[in-house]
């Protein structure tokens, strides 16, 4: 599998970004780059040319419409600074996915979320794996259905 230079680098930005404390991770997203590199996937998309000619017409509308998203949640920002912590999670999640859609790898790529410590008004960013997560919501379900069953006998 191969992983273009552009969608690397920005998965690595992208990475930094979300670990890091804020004044760092600020400096680190480069909104420049991902606007550029979105672009030409765009392009590559419509010309379906490159490694974007095998991909089915399904799959390449629904990237060309994450992108759309992408570019809205991205219009009149200039830096990291412009996007609120909601935003960034959006953002980062945005790349991961077309990112793994474009390499057929969905179940490698991360979701991050804002979740509250239980007990505690604490939010922490959590990131898993796409695979990961569904696995949570399977074990999660055979406990529900385990748990059910065993309360009616």
């Amino acid at each position: 599998m191969r992983i273009s230079k552009p969608l690397a680098m920005v998965a690595l930005a992208l990475a930094a970004f979300l670990t890091a404390p804020a004044a760092f991770a600020t400096k680190v997203l480069d909104l420049g780059t991902v606007r550029t590199q979105q672009t030409e996937i765009h392009e590559g998309l419509l010309a379906r040319s490159g490694r974007y000619a095998s991909l089915s017409p399904e799959t390449r509308t629904s990237i060309l419409s994450k992108q759309a998203t992408l570019f809205k949640l991205l219009e009149g920002k200039q830096t990291a600074d412009d996007l609120s912590e909601h935003q960034r999670l959006e953002v980062f999640n945005a790349l991961e996915w077309i990112e793994a859609t474009i390499n057929g790898v969905q179940g490698e790529r991360m979701i991050c979320r804002r979740e509250k410590t239980i007990g505690s008004t604490r939010v922490t960013r959590v990131c898993r794996t796409a695979a990961d997560e569904e696995r949570m919501k399977e074990e999660a379900r055979r406990r529900m259905l385990e748990g059910s069953i065993d309360g009616s006998r």
